[in-house]
């Protein structure tokens, strides 16, 4: 069943709620009746599973390289912006995000060796692949 919400005089269904209005909306005592709250908390706990859990037999590495794909589809505004962030990190940290950076262009200049592309992902592998790495 599709639950709908009003946000600021705007209709949404529940699947459009972003993750913030969604807590926008527990957070409102008025805002919602006890259907409502139980509906939002059974969605806010499916997301957290989703994105946050690991599936079954999935490890840390690919939990995150899962999440960052969906990061970076959809929730990135840009990816300076990104850079920037993660170049505030702690410099240990820096370092560690560098080596994954230069494994992950590693990889996609091997594939590219191997004919492991196409259009979507071809201008990643060809510069990989000519990078002094």
């Amino acid at each position: 069943m599709i639950m709908k919400f009003i946000i600021n005089g705007i209709e949404y269904k529940d699947y459009e709620l972003s993750n913030e209005q969604l807590i926008e909306l527990l957070e409102d005592d008025n805002a919602l009746s006890n259907e409502q709250k139980k509906h939002i908390n059974s969605m806010i706990i499916q997301r957290f599973k989703n994105n946050v859990c690991k599936c079954k037999g999935e490890s840390e590495e690919e939990l995150f390289a899962r999440q960052f794909g969906k990061f970076v589809n959809g929730r990135m505004s840009s990816p300076k912006e990104v850079a920037k962030n993660m170049a505030k990190e702690h410099r240990y940290l820096q370092n560690e995000m560098f080596k994954v950076c230069l494994e992950y262009i590693k990889i996609l200049g091997e594939n590219y060796s191997k004919g492991n592309y196409d259009a979507r992902n071809e201008y990643a592998c060809e510069k990989s692949y000519h990078s002094n790495f």
